[in-house]
């Protein structure tokens, strides 16, 4: 079975150590966080993937999350009002090459 964090050729992304040129990480601590935040499959592949690593890789990971708030799943809803607030603090255009046509004269 693949796990959710092999890419199409079987490779797991969550390889790698910072410094060590034979081994580079394939995605950044960030990236990893972000997946694991709001991704409910990759947050349980995570704890089966994880042990079966070489201990350097598995100490990079487990020191990324451990007491990490950040690790703790988003509330879909957080995620909704984000998404909202963006949009709501575009503005509106009525008028210029962005906007709507005006009505009724100039």
């Amino acid at each position: 079975m693949a796990e959710w964090w092999d890419n199409n050729s079987g490779l797991n992304l969550l390889k790698g150590v910072e410094g060590d040129d034979s081994n580079r990480p394939r995605l950044t601590d960030e990236q990893i966080i972000s997946f694991l935040r709001r991704i409910p499959a990759a947050r349980e592949s995570f704890e089966r993937v994880v042990p079966s690593m070489l201990p350097l890789e598995r100490a990079r990971l487990e020191a990324m999350v451990s007491g990490s708030a950040q690790y703790m799943q988003v509330d879909p809803t957080d995620i909704r009002d984000d998404f909202q607030n963006r949009w709501n603090r575009q503005g509106v255009r009525t008028a210029g090459p962005r906007g709507g046509t005006r009505i009724g004269g100039n």
